[in-house]
């Protein structure tokens, strides 16, 4: 099994499904901004994440997800039963919606824009429009994590999307920051960063 990854992308993503499940994978780092790199990604445009199964090839990181769970039939990280499973769903079209959607064009602002072309008013209408998403995330008390009481793919999506949140200087209240530093602490994801970020 092969995954190609960039540092400091989704590609974190799959390699954290990858080591929550104990799958043996090849990670091949992929020069994303040079044309003459030799090592490219198969996607057909040069996007990460891209895995290749044998003889199956996925691109898009939630499908890339998807489908290590079922193949590995990974119940805890994506519920078999129809109940538990939908409330994983909605997190994570939470997340990769109302929630990615200004976090990221805020974070492609910041990152890939220089200073001096940056819009103050598209960076604040991102930013009203983050704080107003993130201040909607709250906690059952009665479970563990977000969609239940067994952490799940939306606990992988969820909190990298916050993690992003943070490094753009958004609020994040005491309760959600707990939560973030209780998933970054986990071993799968020390070791999915430490493999995505060499």
């Amino acid at each position: 099994m092969k995954i190609y990854t960039y540092p400091k992308s989704r590609s974190l993503r799959v390699l954290w499904v990858l080591e929550e499940i104990g799958v043996t994978y090849e990670a091949i780092k992929v020069d994303l901004f040079n044309r003459g790199s030799n090592v490219k990604s198969p996607h057909p445009l040069g996007k990460v994440p891209f895995l290749i199964d044998e003889e199956v090839s996925i691109s898009e990181t939630l499908a890339i997800c998807i489908y290590l769970c079922e193949k590995h039939q990974n119940f805890t990280l994506y519920p078999a039963n129809l109940g538990e499973k939908a409330s994983v769903n909605s997190w994570l079209s939470f997340s990769l919606t109302d929630l990615e959607a200004p976090v990221w064009g805020l974070l492609k602002h910041i990152i890939f824009t220089p200073e001096n072309q940056r819009s103050t008013t598209l960076m604040n209408y991102f930013r009203e429009e983050a704080d107003k998403v993130i201040s909607q995330i709250h906690f059952n008390s009665a479970h563990t994590w977000i969609a239940g009481n067994y952490f799940t793919l939306a606990d992988i999506f969820l909190s990298h999307t916050l993690q992003w949140a943070k490094v753009c200087g958004l609020d994040i209240n005491a309760e959600t920051n707990s939560y973030i530093v209780r998933t970054m602490s986990r071993p799968a994801f020390v070791k999915a960063q430490e493999r995505n970020n060499f």
